[in-house]
């Protein structure tokens, strides 16, 4: 017997034995790593697609919230793992389309990962107190123009998605707004509500069900057509406002080198997660909506609303951190 054909029955006979064969992913629990602290919106979505698609694939998918950093620190943690399909990320349209053009210094890069598939994405809705003058966008616009002084907007921090949105809308209209900064959504409706500040660009789910209640006024959502959970509220591009385009999106990401046929899996199941009418329900009443994309698709949609968003950086002259 020649040592090589020896050398092939030693690799056969290995081969043959269970604890040495090849298993099929995924063999052992998935870490979703979310980069928000437990207990929001986004969490709360992430924990339901997860639990569908943990159904579908037969391994439980654990929910790691890393929040900080405006969703940096997270990131950073999926970049750095193995890219083996066992360490995922929800990606958000702040991770990969706003951070890449407000931080000079971040520890990932876009190309250190690869797309999985989309999840859904909701406008940003413009509101006011019940005692603002206005009650149209187009009264709003007049007055802000014709003030001649910087309006307040309630915002959740420079470079975020209120403070962005709120410079685009502004400079669409030729007009100027004075920043005030909150420490988070929460404590800006406070103090819009009270009327202390007379405007903010906020998110569908903490807004809504103060405008369906009376105490906000909506003005104009950044879809380009209206939000299927706020139809009585009208799009900026429908008022013929059409550079304030803007959405919150989410997806799942995994490391650069994470291989084909592990991508292809998790996307089979979160394509599936997605059609959950519970699920559906949920992000419906957030204002969110959802559409099949495949991960080429959802990389260029990634790749666009990026270029979207450094446009909008640069037009708001916002110093990168």
């Amino acid at each position: 017997m020649t040592k090589g054909l020896f050398a092939r029955m030693i690799l056969l006979a290995a081969l043959a034995l269970p604890g040495l064969s090849w298993a099929a992913y995924p063999e052992r629990p998935i870490r979703l790593v979310v980069p928000f602290p437990a207990g929001g919106t986004t969490d709360v979505v992430a924990r339901q697609v997860a639990r569908n698609m943990s159904a579908t694939l037969g391994q439980e998918i654990i929910v790691d919230n890393r929040g900080g950093a405006a969703t940096i620190i997270g990131v950073d943690t999926v970049a750095k793992a193995a890219p083996d399909g066992y360490t995922i990320l929800l990606a958000t349209a702040t991770s990969f389309s706003v951070n890449p053009h407000t931080y000079k210094n971040l520890p990932y890069r876009l190309d250190e990962f690869l797309p999985i598939g989309f999840i859904s994405e909701a406008p940003i809705v413009l509101v006011a107190p019940p005692s603002q003058k206005a009650k149209s966008l187009p009264e709003l616009v007049q007055a802000l123009k014709a003030a001649g002084v910087e309006t307040p907007v309630a915002t959740t921090g420079k470079g975020g998605f209120s403070h962005l949105t709120a410079a685009m809308f502004f400079n669409a209209i030729d007009a100027r707004f004075r920043d005030v900064p909150y420490r988070g959504e929460a404590p800006a409706l406070q103090d819009v509500l009270a009327g202390q500040v007379g405007l903010y660009f906020g998110s569908m789910p903490g807004t809504l069900p103060h405008v369906s209640a009376g105490r906000l006024r909506g003005f104009a959502v950044t879809s380009v057509e209206r939000s299927p959970s706020a139809p009585d509220i009208p799009s900026f591009t429908e008022l013929r406002i059409p550079e304030v385009v803007a959405t919150s999106w989410f997806g799942l990401a995994a490391p650069k080198g994470t291989p084909a046929n592990v991508i292809a899996t998790l996307g089979a199941a979160l394509t599936k997660a997605v059609q959950d009418p519970d699920l559906l329900a949920r992000m419906a009443k957030d204002g969110a909506v959802t559409r099949s994309m495949s991960p080429a698709e959802f990389a260029e949609y990634i790749r666009t609303d990026n270029e979207r968003w450094g446009r909008i950086v640069r037009a708001a002259n916002i110093e990168q951190n």
